[in-house]
């Protein structure tokens, strides 16, 4: 009697248990279900922690909080599901513990490297930072087209939030922009740090409000910090004869100095021989076309020459 009553206990344990397994699941799969693509894709990423090579000759170790996705995997995510122009030098995203990667505020970093080659110090100083912001708003051109075909706003402005600066210590440039919208839309701050090294620079970049902008530069400090370059890559590892320097053209520059330059001088020299070649192809076909047609017609008189002795 008492084995009886054991083994309806157990069968009614069991019983409820798989009952609450199966309404878990059930209650699992219809949450799956009611996702969009996007999110769905968004689940299926995978993060890194500890320290990581990001690829060209860059290391992360992840700070506490956070936590990495990898380059393939941050570009279906910058690209596809964000809808920003592609980027083939995208190395990861570092996103915060508790954040996903679809959520409204995001709070992350867009991690790339821009094989721009070693920039000099003395070149940095020389930037004209009003030129580049310029230049900046003429690539919007091409970047609104880029996000007006996957659905993304375009962006209508944009402005320096601070003057661009140069820290000597970790050879970092710092550079913020106001990105303006739509007339009901907000403004947001695009917050880019570059810590230089010998073959270019490797970019952080962060999203956010306008008034989060101190916030934003505190915890980029931070991540900076647990960035460095592997041995061989860094800023002072830089040989002047081997390596590409980053041209920058300094806004003092005169007209002649441009004119006078090795790169135009030699752009000049190219032009100049290739228009020569087309010369030289028109002369010589004109002159073989011309040879063609005198023989042509030299033995057409030969053929149809008649004998006047038959006469």
């Amino acid at each position: 009697m008492r084995a009886f009553f054991y083994s309806v206990v157990v069968f009614s344990c069991l019983t409820v248990s798989l009952n609450v397994l199966g309404l878990s699941r059930e209650d699992s799969l219809s949450r799956y279900d009611k996702l969009d693509s996007s999110e769905m894709v968004a689940a299926s990423f995978y993060y890194k922690a500890g320290e990581q090579s990001l690829g060209e000759g860059t290391i992360l170790n992840v700070p506490e909080g956070y936590r990495l996705l990898d380059g393939a995997q941050s570009r279906v995510l910058v690209e596809h599901l964000w809808g920003n122009p592609e980027n083939p030098n995208t190395l990861g995203v570092l996103l915060p513990a508790r954040m996903g990667p679809m959520d409204k505020d995001f709070h992350g970093f867009v991690i790339s490297f821009e094989p721009s080659g070693y920039m000099e110090e003395a070149a940095i100083r020389q930037i004209d930072y009003t030129k580049l912001l310029t230049e900046m708003k003429e690539e919007l051109k091409n970047d609104n087209l880029l996000r007006s075909g996957k659905g993304a706003g375009q962006i209508s402005g944009m402005d320096w939030a601070f003057t661009p600066y140069y820290n000597k210590d970790n050879h970092s440039l710092h550079w913020a922009r106001v990105l303006h919208f739509g007339k009901n839309e907000p403004s947001m701050l695009n917050y880019e740090l570059r810590l230089l090294g010998r073959k270019g620079a490797l970019c952080f970049t962060a999203i956010g409000k306008v008034t989060e902008l101190e916030q934003i530069k505190q915890q980029l400090a931070i991540v900076a910090a647990a960035a460095r370059f592997a041995p061989g890559n860094g800023y002072a590892d830089y040989n002047p004869r081997t390596d590409q320097s980053a041209r920058w053209v300094p806004a003092t520059e005169s007209v002649a100095g441009r004119m006078l330059s090795i790169d135009n001088l030699l752009l000049g020299i190219r032009s100049t021989l290739s228009m020569l070649l087309v010369i030289l192809c028109m002369v010589l076909f004109v002159y073989g076309m011309n040879y063609y047609h005198h023989r042509r017609r030299s033995g057409y008189r030969k053929i149809m020459k008649v004998d006047e002795r038959l006469n």
